[in-house]
């Protein structure tokens, strides 16, 4: 889709996590999963704070995955966190969106997410997922509460390279 970007972490050099974005605006033809499967529920998030110049956009954060190896390094989860909400703020998203399973929803919950739908049938997967998502208000509340997460804190460096696909160099520690 031309609105969906992965990204990729790397360490020395091999493929450790990664996680696909996808931005949408009000009034196009732009889609996703979750508004693929919650079209009601993401079209109503859109439509809310007209009177906001950003109003309309969103973001959609999903097939977050860790490789085998890393399954328990949760600073990956951070650092994946920190580009999809680079993505996020070069958007100007206002709406920020995740399918999940009900034994995640505490994570998301921590993250500023609230849910947005009820547990539902989901395509292409056997169990049932909900629609959760977040504000920018929100999201700038909790980017900047949680430096690992934030894009524009501390270590994070020069992301010039990142929209050409070039490498960037991340780092959880100070960050």
């Amino acid at each position: 889709m031309p609105n969906a970007s992965t990204i990729v972490i790397y360490d020395r050099g091999v493929a450790v996590a990664s996680v696909r974005t996808c931005t949408l605006a009000r009034g196009t033809d732009l889609t996703s999963p979750a508004r693929d499967a919650f079209r009601k529920e993401v079209d109503d998030l859109l439509d809310r704070d007209a009177g906001s110049p950003f109003s309309g956009r969103g973001i959609e954060v999903t097939r977050l995955v860790r490789s085998p190896e890393a399954e328990n390094n949760q600073g990956l989860v951070f650092l994946l966190y920190r580009m999809a909400g680079y993505i996020a703020l070069c958007a100007h998203s206002q709406v920020h969106l995740a399918c999940i399973r009900e034994n995640h929803t505490p994570f998301y919950r921590r993250l500023g997410y609230e849910a947005a739908s009820e547990l539902r049938p989901y395509p292409g997967l056997s169990c049932p997922m909900r629609l959760m998502a977040s504000d920018r208000e929100q999201y700038d509340r909790v980017r900047l509460a949680v430096p690992a997460m934030d894009p524009l804190a501390g270590r994070t460096g020069d992301l010039s390279a990142f929209f050409e696909g070039g490498p960037v160099t991340l780092s959880v520690r100070g960050a």
